[in-house]
């Protein structure tokens, strides 16, 4: 069976540019809906955000080169021929000196070659690695950011054409790509998503152009944003009629919004004989476990929504390959000013395949007919007539004289620890690691020797492990007081994992009381400032000069004392330039000596010296 890959990366909280709202959410939401609904195997699928755990000890913060190490090795050592591959971003991107770079986390804009990655090397790996086919997925035109450093995409459009990789930008260069907080997404994630659950099994690159190039459109104006249209480069344009998803295995529903914007015909696809219960434990199974795949730590567990759908269908029916058309003339494409490389062979797909979808649907609809007709027929035989409306065994009709019918029986043991471990599935939804401890508690309600204790063991130990990783990408990041709120949540049991939990808080506690103190330091060194007086600012310099090399919030303290240092000059020569040369010399002698403004202090107040010599001449 070939395999197929994910790297997803969706970053927020940027280290040098403005935070995004819903970046993390995109990448995060496009890996439930493939791994949960489209049958790609977690051991396959890398999530590189914010807060996404650590794998086998290796980091997935999305810095510059883990980004870099990652794609390194999906493209040199894991991936084999025959694999395909998804990359998708969600983040910032910058153009320049005409070339294309995705932001990191730590991606600064004042230094775009020397933090960002350039798009040409993102190309060039995936045309190296041995995967038969790539699908790269783009949003990365932001606002603000974006028309500082010029249109962003149109060379990643021409590296796409030369080098062959299939490509899906969230907008044209000239456009901004957005985000709606009603849809706790981008506009550009939410059509993706949602064109995938409804195209299902048949999602080939010419539907997928065909879907956003309508929807994204709507989802713009629906939101009060400008007009954002989608870029699908294809070439050579024969490949459009390729299927984009596993063609075995594959659980997609479709739904809509909460809000309503968008409401389709809900239906799950699964190979025959396959169920909708078992397609993932036996798609586990047949993964070949080979030496050089890491074993992914699931950042998510139990029902992977993304985007919660309403209802699904009883019908299932096996996903049908499209077949080769003939071409004939199909619709022009929506672009302005970038053309989507789907030529008159793609459109002429798009038409074969909007008729071939036709016949499927009409075909399921005849399906589902029968099915239901033979349902509602073999219940009819086993209820008597007017006994319909009482199908429930465990429930008896009221008797004429009035008695109230019997109780439902009592649920088993076995139904009770069922609902208690989807209670505490449904409370990963969010993802946020309080959940977490709230879905251990729920879960260790299980008592041993009751049914289900090993399966809510297992999750009480891989979910701790989630919480532990979560706090140490925390204190890589900086954030240790957060750290050690998340290693707190991890239960005593299973003890190895407490153990090394309890070590670390141990670890980073004294970091956190320093980063209390130092900041204390900070507020304290603020308060102390007075417009156009020097004097304080001099002595907040020397306050924060008590926060050492090495120890948080030091960088701070370096960047107000530069920033300080030079109000007091400024203020020295105002008061110079008002003819008042002592004021100023004895504001300048304020500039402490070991800042960055104290040589230009020590000249001027040389230079207003000599001035006051002259003058008393």
């Amino acid at each position: 069976m070939n395999n197929y890959w994910l790297m997803a990366i969706g970053i927020n909280q940027y280290q040098y540019l403005q935070p995004l709202g819903y970046a993390q959410a995109d990448a995060q939401a496009l890996w439930n809906f493939l791994v949960g609904k489209a049958g790609f195997m977690p051991d396959r699928c890398l999530l590189l955000t914010d807060t996404s755990p650590f794998i086998d000890g290796e980091p997935t913060y999305p810095t510059r080169e883990n980004i870099q190490l990652w794609l390194d090795w999906l493209s040199q050592e894991a991936l084999k021929q025959g694999d395909h591959l998804w990359v998708f971003f969600s983040g910032y991107g910058l153009k320049s000196q005409g070339q294309d770079f995705l932001m990191p986390i730590d991606g600064n804009p004042e230094n775009i070659t020397a933090t960002a990655i350039p798009m040409r090397s993102i190309y060039e790996s995936l045309k190296r690695s041995k995967a038969s086919t790539n699908l790269v997925l783009l949003d990365m035109n932001r606002t603000g950011i974006t028309e500082a450093s010029g249109a962003v995409g149109a060379q990643t459009v021409e590296l796409a054409r030369d080098l062959e990789i299939p490509t899906v930008l969230s907008c044209q260069p000239n456009q901004i790509s957005h985000e709606a907080s009603d849809l706790q997404h981008g506009l550009f994630t939410a059509a993706l998503l949602e064109g995938l659950r409804t195209e299902n099994a048949n999602m080939s690159l010419a539907t997928l152009k065909r879907y956003l190039s309508e929807r994204l459109p709507e989802l713009s104006e629906h939101h009060w944003r400008p007009r954002q249209e989608p870029v699908v480069v294809v070439h050579p344009p024969g490949k459009s009629h390729q299927v984009i998803l596993p063609q075995q295995g594959i659980l997609v529903a479709s739904g809509y919004y909460e809000n309503g914007e968008r409401n389709h015909a809900s239906t799950n696809e699964v190979g025959i004989g396959a169920t909708a219960a078992g397609v993932g434990v036996a798609a586990q199974q047949n993964l070949s476990n080979t030496g050089d795949v890491p074993s992914f730590n699931n950042p998510f567990d139990g029902n992977l929504d993304d985007i919660e759908p309403r209802g699904e269908s009883a019908l299932n029916t096996p996903p049908v390959t499209p077949a080769p058309v003939t071409p004939t003339n199909g619709h022009a494409a929506a672009s302005t000013n970038v053309p989507s490389h789907l030529d008159d062979e793609e459109d002429e797909d798009d038409e074969a395949e909007f008729w071939q979808n036709i016949l499927l649907w009409g075909g399921g609809l005849a399906l589902l007919v029968l099915l239901l007709m033979s349902l509602f027929g073999g219940r009819n035989r086993l209820f008597p007539i007017g006994q319909q409306a009482n199908r429930n065994p465990a429930t008896v009709a009221p008797a004429k004289d009035g008695t109230a019918k019997p109780a439902a029986k009592p649920k088993t043991p076995q139904q009770i620890n069922q609902e208690r471990l989807q209670q505490a599935r449904v409370a990963l939804r969010s993802n946020q690691v309080s959940q977490y401890g709230k879905a251990i508690a729920i879960a260790s309600q299980i008592e041993k020797g009751q049914p289900l204790y090993d399966e809510a063991q297992e999750s009480i130990e891989r979910w701790s492990s989630v919480i532990l990783d979560t706090a140490r990408g925390r204190a890589q990041q900086g954030n240790y007081s957060g750290a050690v709120s998340a290693a707190r949540l991890v239960p005593k049991d299973p003890q190895p994992i407490y153990a090394e939990a309890q070590k670390s808080i141990r670890q980073w506690e004294p970091i956190v009381k320093q980063q209390q103190a130092n900041q204390a330091v900070l507020k304290t060194a603020k308060g102390m400032i007075r417009p156009e007086q020097a004097s304080t600012y001099n002595k907040a310099i020397v306050a924060l000069g008590k926060i050492p090399a090495g120890q948080p919030g030091h960088r701070e303290a370096q960047k107000l004392i530069s920033q300080w240092s030079q109000t007091i000059l400024n203020l020295a020569v105002n008061r110079a330039a008002g003819g008042n040369l002592q004021a100023g010399i004895a504001t300048a002698s304020l500039v402490p000596s070991n800042t960055p403004a104290y040589p230009k202090a020590k000249q001027s107040i040389a230079k207003w010296k000599k001035l006051q010599a002259q003058a008393n001449q």
